[in-house]
């Protein structure tokens, strides 16, 4: 498993902030276990709109004040989880004391817990969204999500979008869970995200297989609960430019990642974050952490193809709001950050990164105390040519 060991940079906050703020760049620093990471499945077999024969839980009725009209009214956190309560799979478990934690944490009323979905629609709609508004989600359909975890978000009233590759339903796993499972959860109101058929590495498979997996799992949602959904997530987080094609050509209205970060209209919609938790890095001072974070606005990404052309990789980004203190932190390598005037900040590394997933997160300081946050994720090649 390969972690983010990241340290906001400590910057300027709004009132009351700074002490706040200060104190909290000193704890991250203290504190490793705090470090944000972006856990990617460790196992090869691990809506814009309401999905038709899906209704919402009866129990949402949590947190749902009108948005109020701010500087940060269009921007939110997603969270990924993957299994609960499996502690022989740490880097993919999330204990049920943690979970119960986080749940806590989500029924203080300055969050605004919502379907992801919505979520996704408003940002791409340019509606206004409450402050502090947070989306869950569950990769992989694991069986511990029915037994475990979805009790747990039901009795909250707090509602989760599962990511399905079909193929591990098909084959009747025990450690995932069957169609009848996954169709009662929609029942009860549980929303349905695709994750390709094998839950293959799918950039770097040939396209005509990425197609195939998609219209494979298109055919079998069809089939099973009666529509196809529109909300995709990247197996492990792995994309390039021709696998966000298909995916746009399949019919969905935008797909998640596992970089860290919240995001805005300003995000790449078929390249959303979100921010991972697992055994190890589920503390609720890390939780908490990124349910409070604001996204680092910026344009002009590069490298732009989210799986590498050259190694090492020059990353620079424009801000599109004035930053002064942005700290970047690579997964891998010793990085020289430079500024070009006031706006454009370019990284760069003393070597090639090793083949596999690649990370760099950038912080800078927010208001009242919160991180402004850009988490990437780059999928390097093995045969990837490298550059001086």
């Amino acid at each position: 498993m390969q972690t983010d060991k990241i340290i906001p940079a400590c910057g300027t906050s709004g009132k009351d902030g700074m002490k706040g703020h200060y104190m909290r760049g000193a704890l991250l620093t203290a504190a490793t276990a705090l470090a944000f990471i972006l856990a990617a499945p460790a196992q090869a077999q691990n809506a814009q709109t309401p999905q038709t024969g899906q209704t919402a839980p009866a129990s949402d009725t949590r947190n749902t004040a009108p948005a109020k009209s701010t500087a940060e009214s269009a921007s939110a956190v997603v969270f990924m989880y993957h299994r609960f309560d499996e502690g022989e799979y740490p880097s993919t478990n999330t204990r049920v004391d943690q979970l119960s934690a986080h749940i806590a944490e989500l029924g203080k009323a300055k969050y605004h817990v919502m379907d992801t979905g919505e979520i996704v629609s408003a940002i791409a709609n340019g509606t206004a969204l409450p402050d502090r508004t947070i989306g869950i989600t569950v990769d992989d359909a694991y069986r511990t999500f029915y037994n475990v975890a979805w009790p747990m978000f039901k009795k909250a009233g707090l509602p989760v979008t599962v990511f399905v590759s079909t193929s591990q339903l098909d084959a009747g796993y025990d450690s995932y869970m069957t169609w009848d499972m996954l169709r009662d959860l929609v029942k009860q109101g549980v929303k349905v995200g695709g994750h390709s058929d094998s839950h293959a590495h799918l950039s770097s498979v040939p396209i005509a297989q990425t197609k195939a997996e998609l219209e494979k799992s298109a055919k079998r949602f069809k089939q099973e609960l009666g529509f196809v959904p529109d909300l995709f997530a990247y197996p492990y987080g792995e994309a390039d430019t021709d696998v966000q094609q298909a995916v746009r050509d399949a019919g969905y209205k935008a797909a998640f990642g596992q970089q860290s970060g919240g995001f805005d209209k300003s995000a790449d919609m078929f390249y959303l974050p979100r921010f991972a938790l697992n055994e190890h890095y589920g503390s609720l001072d890390r939780f908490e952490l990124a349910a409070n974070s604001l996204p680092l606005d910026v344009s002009d990404l590069t490298p732009a193809n989210y799986t590498l052309q050259r190694n090492p990789p020059a990353f620079g980004f424009t801000l599109l709001k004035p930053a002064n203190d942005v700290k970047c932190y690579p997964s891998e390598g010793t990085a020289t950050m430079s500024r070009l005037g006031d706006e454009r900040v370019e990284v760069r590394l003393d070597g090639p990164v090793s083949p596999g997933r690649w990370r760099i997160n950038c912080t800078a300081g927010g208001p009242d105390g919160r991180w402004r946050w850009l988490g990437m994720l780059y999928t390097v090649p093995k045969d990837i040519k490298t550059s001086g």
